[in-house]
């Protein structure tokens, strides 16, 4: 259903509006009056006979000729009168600013459930309740109680939070940077984020958007509507909850280590949008994206009057995967002839302290034309003889030039500032901090770069979903350990699914008889003892598990210490005892999975993301290292290799120190087959392998545990 009622509505009714101008609804009325909206606008309260020179209704069905949008300002055990009122009425959508909802507990969550009901009954799409209102520059629609409008631009933003968006409103005001649409959310009842950016990734004046969410109750949906989209554009999102406690999965390693916002963040990467990390991140990456031009690369060149900012400079290009061009002889000849004699002719360009404009200009006019390079960054610190605004009008002019990104970086604070409201007024994306400027170029390229794989990426992910989701030979058997609760699978289980994925386990037996265990070891020790899963979890914690045993003596002793352990810990009679071979390896890596959602989550429209990968340093100290790299299923064999490179036990894999190399592609075999088994059985819950056992050519598993619930 298109929003046009809600952006480009003919007849607006504000219900609850005063006498009293501080009253949220007089405010909502006034700024709808200030924004200059050429529709009908009407004024509903049985109170009054007129406000603000306008006739004022008793109720929507007073109201001659249709009403397309109704806002409504009132207690909220009014709301669900007013909606039937305009339900008979044929309004199309309604905007409830009232607050008392589900944000305040059980009463109001039944106040809540009440007046979707009565929504959808009617077909009236509702946004919020509990929200700000929304902005349209276009439609000239202020229909908030922020304290100001906006500029019209070309950015659209939704946010959770109303405080969030008037702080983004705030600081747009300053830098001259405008929005096509300004939406408050809040509790989400009916209309949420994933209605909005399926929007306005079809509208062609909106060149990015932005989001402020708190939570996603359907994320891959989000993700979906974002890769089906036809026309591409950036998308933008901040979700604060970093350090909150994730939804940890019961005696589950990979339950702490990929929580709720490890798995947002990856899926919001993989799919090609852009995480802001804060207020600031999100305004200069729309700002990027709204202003600047896109880079064919990401070879950059600095311009600096100052040595240390283009050392600062350097460190942060680095940090952020992009590189300093090399700059051919030829520009180096071109650039002393217009330098002085100390200046530096190599990337960074030091112009020195006394550069004027002309001598900005005069270097500018040679860089833009080196094929090496695809962006400029242009620092300035202020001197005596600085020229703040003139060199910011060169640096205007060359942006007028070139489709390369020109950026420029202005250090300092009251002498710089009338030189960055010029690139403001020119909607050219300048700084004060290098960081903040090199960060969002990064993101700008970072952007391009997805674009320039994404087919071949969703394809590849795709067909793996579609070749193994639910196809498992042993989901009978899975099924019967299905609850609400979450279960470990037993030993003899999970080996079957290991051997249908083709986890090469040690050499093993289970066994309930110490003739059993003595035979196994005489042609395998060293050998290992241990508790099994859906006994113990984490053995290492209760003394279940014995390594180094190569003799039988030492066999009959730890297997009676554990025979007992088990039996007076866990009143279990005749306890099953899992012996392995020991397999003497190199490194010990984490491997696990973690699904956020139900097992129905790789249905269309349900909750969650899926299965979350993650590996990284294994053993006992996993959890304290959190060297972990992250995927989210389904991820090709690239995306898995370019996340484990992200952590530290990758240049230990690859041979640190003279080291050797140890097998990398076995133990992305390893992964890939966890991926596998989790969409072949979307019941898994959690998945632990800790450790595989990493030599120079072998990934062996030694301690696989599987949970499912439903």
């Amino acid at each position: 259903m298109s929003l046009n009622f809600l952006f480009n509505p003919k007849s607006i009714a504000v219900v609850g509006v005063s006498s009293d101008p501080s009253k949220l609804g007089s405010v909502v009325f006034t700024n709808m009056l200030s924004s200059g909206f050429e529709g009908n606008l009407y004024p509903v309260n049985p109170k009054y006979t007129e406000v603000y020179n306008r006739k004022c209704f008793a109720k929507l069905s007073d109201i001659p000729g249709d009403i397309d949008l109704v806002c409504i300002v009132v207690p909220p055990q009014l709301v669900n009168d007013i909606l039937e009122d305009a339900g008979t009425k044929g309004v199309k959508g309604a905007v409830i600013i009232t607050a008392g909802f589900a944000e305040t507990g059980e009463q109001g969550a039944k106040l809540q459930e009440e007046i979707v009901e009565t929504a959808k009954k009617h077909n009236i799409r509702v946004l919020g309740p509990n929200c700000l209102g929304l902005i349209v520059t276009k439609s000239k629609i202020n229909l908030s109680f922020a304290a100001t409008d906006a500029l019209d631009g070309n950015i659209a933003f939704v946010s959770q939070s109303g405080a969030f968006l008037t702080a983004m409103l705030d600081m747009s005001l300053e830098k001259s940077l405008g929005f096509s649409h300004l939406i408050s959310i809040g509790n989400k009842a009916d209309l949420d984020e994933n209605d909005f950016v399926k929007e306005w990734l079809d509208d062609p004046e909106i060149k990015a958007i932005g989001a402020y969410l708190e939570d996603l109750e359907s994320g891959r949906g989000l993700i979906e509507i974002y890769k089906k989209s036809k026309t591409k554009k950036p998308l933008v999102i901040f979700k604060p909850g970093e350090t909150q406690e994730s939804q940890k999965a019961i005696s589950s390693h990979t339950g702490s280590l990929a929580g709720s916002y490890e798995v947002f963040d990856t899926a919001m990467r993989q799919a090609g949008i852009t995480i802001a990390k804060d207020i600031n991140d999100m305004f200069n990456f729309l700002l990027g994206f709204s202003w600047s031009e896109l880079p064919k690369g990401k070879n950059v060149a600095v311009v600096t009057n100052a040595g240390g900012p283009g050392v600062i400079a350097t460190d942060y290009i680095v940090k952020n995967d992009l590189k300093l061009a090399e700059i051919s002889e030829d520009t180096k000849k071109l650039l002393a002839s217009v330098l002085p004699f100390n200046a530096s002719f190599h990337n960074p360009v030091d112009v020195i302290g006394d550069a004027n404009a002309e001598r900005y200009r005069n270097t500018l006019d040679i860089l833009i034309k080196e094929e090496s390079i695809d962006a400029i960054f242009v620092l300035l610190t202020p001197q005596i003889v600085t020229e703040v605004e003139e060199t910011a009008k060169v640096v205007i002019n060359n942006s007028k030039m070139t489709n390369k990104p020109i950026i420029p970086v202005f250090l300092g604070g009251k002498y710089i500032s009338f030189g960055l409201q010029k690139f403001y007024d020119e909607k050219i994306p300048a700084f004060k901090d290098i960081s903040e400027a090199i960060e969002t170029f990064a993101v700008l390229y970072n952007y391009v770069s997805f674009l320039e794989n994404e087919k071949e990426q969703t394809e590849a992910n795709t067909h793996i979903t579609s070749k193994y989701l639910n196809k498992g030979k042993y989901k009978d058997e899975v099924s019967k350990y299905l609850s609400n609760n979450f279960i470990a699978l037993p030993e003899n289980l999970v080996t079957k699914l290991a051997d249908e994925v083709r986890i090469i386990l040690p050499k093993q037996v289970l066994t309930s008889t110490i003739e059993e265990a003595i035979e196994f070891a005489k042609d395998n020790y060293p050998v290992v003892i241990k508790a099994t899963t859906e006994v113990i979890v984490h053995k290492t914690d209760e003394k279940a598990l014995y390594l180094n045993i190569n003799d039988e003596e030492t066999l009959r002793k730890n297997y009676a210490e554990l025979r007992f352990t088990i039996q007076n810990k866990f009143n279990i009679a005749d306890p099953k005892i899992l012996i392995q071979e020991q397999v003497k390896a190199n490194e010990e890596i984490f491997v696990g999975a973690n699904r956020d959602g139900n097992m129905d989550v790789y249905e269309v429209d349900k909750p969650g993301f899926g299965h979350l990968l993650a590996f990284g340093k294994g053993g006992i100290y996993t959890e304290v290292y959190k060297d972990i790299g992250y995927a989210l299923a389904p991820s090709s064999r690239d995306d898995i290799l370019k996340a484990l490179k992200k952590t530290k036990v990758y240049e230990i894999i690859q041979g640190a120190r003279g080291r050797q190399k140890l097998a990398l592609e076995k133990l992305i075999d390893v992964i890939e087959s966890v991926q596998k088994m989790v969409l072949l059985y979307p019941e898994i819950k959690s998945l632990d392998i800790n450790p595989v056992l990493l030599t120079t050519d072998r990934a062996v598993t030694v301690d696989l545990k599987i949970f499912v619930s439903r």
